[in-house]
């Protein structure tokens, strides 16, 4: 618009060269140019406000071009905001749905989920393989029964503590449910740590409690299971499962081998 009115103020002027006339005393505009001439000005002074006005239009559509903008900078700012504190929110829902409230550890679902990705690491040859160890606490009714509830969760956040503690980063360390936990050993082979594992569980069964003055005494049995690629994870956690039942039938032989003066005496 503005290069329209522009070219004809350009054409107005061109055409506008008045034709002089000759007088005795000098040269003036004759009768025909003058009423030319004042047509010509009020052509230009529409011309000129047609462009002013052109102008202030231009200058206004910017300014609110302007403002829109800044307010869309604003709803994508306040959007991206709320999209992250949904996101903040949703992944706090996942690691609430995984985890364990008492002991902080893996819940069942997490240790599940976990697998499932190791097995998956498996099948694309990241990882060799592992081990997983079930771990069922014997004499968790009698404390719960003994001492109290609240000795019996002081019990669990103590083994829990423990074999987190006891722990590869890379392994996964989690609370079934009750009195039961399990060790997922990734990336390695049963010979490679089944000297650690053996280890673990001879600690595990010198571990006791501090409470009100009593001293109890920490037992567990204990079963594990090696796991390859192209195994269910369900398998493995069968087999492991049968094991730790075996080594609760044959307890009471490896819990009479140790003493109370071996224990471990851990305040919760």
């Amino acid at each position: 618009m503005t290069d329209t009115i522009i070219n004809s103020i350009e054409e107005t002027l061109a055409a506008a060269t008045p034709v002089m006339v000759s007088s005795g005393v000098g040269s003036t505009f004759g009768q025909n140019d003058n009423v030319a001439h004042e047509q010509t000005i009020e052509k230009l002074a529409a011309l000129f406000d047609e462009y002013k006005a052109d102008q202030d239009g231009v200058k206004q559509y910017i300014a609110l071009t302007a403002q829109l903008l800044q307010k869309a900078q604003h709803i994508l700012d306040d959007a991206d905001q709320t999209i992250q504190k949904q996101q903040r929110r949703i992944r706090r829902l996942e690691e609430l749905s995984t985890t364990d409230e008492l002991t902080n550890l893996r819940n069942r679902r997490g240790l599940y989920n976990d697998f499932r990705s190791e097995m998956d690491r498996c099948e694309r040859g990241i990882s060799e393989g592992g081990l997983l160890l079930m771990i069922d606490l014997d004499n968790f009714k009698p404390i719960n029964d003994t001492f109290g509830h609240s000795a019996g969760d002081a019990c669990l956040r103590l083994v829990g503590r423990f074999l987190q503690d006891a722990v590869r980063p890379m392994d996964v360390v989690s609370r079934l449910g009750g009195d039961e936990f399990a060790i997922l050993m990734c990336n390695t082979t049963k010979n490679k740590v089944l000297k650690r594992a053996q280890d673990l569980i001879a600690q595990i069964n010198k571990l006791s409690l501090a409470w009100d003055g009593h001293e109890i005494p920490v037992r567990a049995s204990i079963g594990m299971a090696e796991y390859h690629s192209g195994e269910a994870v369900e398998a493995v956690f069968d087999r492991a499962d049968l094991d730790m039942y075996a080594d609760k039938e044959n307890k009471n032989t490896r819990s009479g081998a140790t003493k109370p003066q071996e224990r471990e005496c851990v305040s919760a």
